[in-house]
């Protein structure tokens, strides 16, 4: 039990590292950038995240699969690298080539530049992140740890010297982000030394990783649609400063969707190596989690505007400049709405067992489809709150159906009681919080009302564990 905590706590802080470092450097963004070009770091960020999933094409859900499934990880490692070299160079090629339209279509504007560099960033990440997931099957966290802190060390100094020292704006910031893909490629070249081999490429394991990953491209491709649609038709309704502003608050929610990753990257080789009291377990680590993430929304609801505001009189700078303090009601709504999310990733021990990647899709699709129509009806009213809403409630339908359908396969046994009364607490917070201004005396008192719900469920789910694992 405690060597499981160890290792998927260095997991959650390593991808949060290496995924919050555009979160880390809010404060840089936000007390440099205008609105404007905050939209335009963001829309292009956001293409660089959507592309990842083409150049990956489900390889890392093959990789996890295949590792236990197969003795020979020399063919299996062989395989995926010399298929994405390929794959990678093409995308890229293509992304350099288009790079105007490109930019038109999803700028309205001329910033070719940013995407070429882009095709660079997407070139190494495409390795380097694959290497990630080998040092996660290989149990490797403090690997792992090192490979993702040095990225981000390296993109946070290049950050604060192409944009402070040398002031080159925007461009500065992909400048950063590529020189540490290219550090973190670099220092995965011993690993795919001693593991990859061109002879060792094989044709038909080729064939069974595409078939087993392919279809979690589509269903991740609908997930990237639910994340990033609301931002890019934001562009499209409102501008480009209304994109900043909403771009800013959602990269502090965001800090939920990295707990949630972060999770799934211990949790998912975890459970599929189980091979006794699969239900108990899951079922235990499952409560624990949406009780967990739940304490975090209490957590933001409570301080994050607070701290937020008067981050000031510590560190003589705000954690999100002044003129995007206008959006930060948003924060608990899309927060909210990753709860949603938490649940659909723990239905996949149901997906996995049992085979059933080909039904992914489906549910990606409801949550994907909602979530465009929901924010082309509730952004020309709501604005930014109108895309907050739209995002959550895609979530929620996406989730429901997912539930319905894996409950059927393997039974998570939820705490519903529990959770419900956590959530029902947190929301009236929330609601009493829109209307009063608490003291500081008042927050922290309704932190620990809160978590005085859960702490004997906790308790009981910690000593459960600890006989099973």
């Amino acid at each position: 039990m405690r060597n499981f905590i160890k290792n998927i706590s260095i997991y959650v802080v390593g991808y949060i590292l290496i995924r919050a470092i555009s979160f880390l450097l809010l404060p840089l963004y936000t007390n440099t950038f205008s609105t404007e070009e905050f939209g335009i770091y963001s829309i292009v960020f956001i293409f660089i995240a959507f592309s990842q999933f083409f150049y990956s094409y489900g390889m890392d859900a093959s990789l996890m699969k295949f590792f236990v499934k197969t003795k020979d990880h020399k063919i299996i490692y062989s395989t995926i690298f010399v298929s994405l070299f390929f794959t990678s160079s093409f995308l890229s090629f293509l992304i350099w080539g288009f790079s105007k339209e490109i930019s038109f279509v999803l700028l309205q504007n001329d910033f070719s530049n940013l995407f070429k560099i882009s095709s660079f960033i997407l070139f190494f990440d495409s390795f380097s992140f694959r290497v990630l997931v080998i040092h996660r099957m290989e149990n490797k966290p403090y690997r792992y740890l090192l490979f993702t802190l040095s990225n981000v060390l390296i993109t946070f100094i290049g950050n604060y010297y192409f944009i402070i020292t040398l002031n080159t704006g925007i461009v500065g910031a992909l400048y950063a982000t590529l020189l540490g893909s290219i550090f973190v490629f670099f220092l995965s070249i011993p690993y795919l030394i001693n593991r990859v081999s061109i002879n060792s490429f094989s044709f038909k394991t080729l064939r069974s990783l595409v078939f087993f990953g392919f279809p979690f491209l589509p269903a991740i491709i609908f997930q990237m649609i639910i994340d990033f649609s609301d931002r890019q038709l934001l562009v499209y309704l409102t501008d480009l400063n209304t994109v900043g502003l909403y771009s800013s608050s959602y990269k502090i929610a965001s800090l939920m969707l990295f707990l949630i990753s972060g999770f799934r990257l211990g949790w998912e080789p975890f459970f599929l190596k189980l091979e006794k009291n699969k239900s108990l377990i899951i079922s235990n680590v499952s409560n624990f989690f949406i009780l967990f993430l739940i304490s975090i929304l209490l957590f933001a609801i409570l301080f994050f505007k607070p701290i937020i505001i008067n981050s000031y009189k510590i560190f003589n700078f705000t954690i999100i400049g002044k003129d995007f303090w206008n959006s930060l009601p948003i924060i608990p709504i899309l927060m909210f709405g990753y709860l949603f999310l938490a649940f659909y990733h723990l239905q996949m021990p149901a997906i996995f067992y049992n085979n059933k990647t080909a039904i992914l899709p489906l549910f990606r699709f409801l949550g994907a489809f909602s979530n465009i129509i929901l924010n082309l009806i509730l952004i020309p009213s709501w604005g930014i709150y109108g895309a907050a809403v739209a995002t959550t409630i895609s979530f929620a339908l996406m989730t429901i159906p997912m539930y319905i359908y894996t409950n059927k396969l393997f039974k998570i046994n939820f705490n519903w009681f529990i959770i419900i009364l956590f959530m029902t607490y947190t929301l009236i917070i929330y609601y009493i919080n829109t209307i009063y201004t608490f003291n500081l005396f008042l927050l922290i008192l309704f932190f620990f009302i809160g978590l005085t719900i859960i702490i004997k469920e906790l308790k009981k789910i910690y000593l459960i564990l600890l006989e099973n694992l």
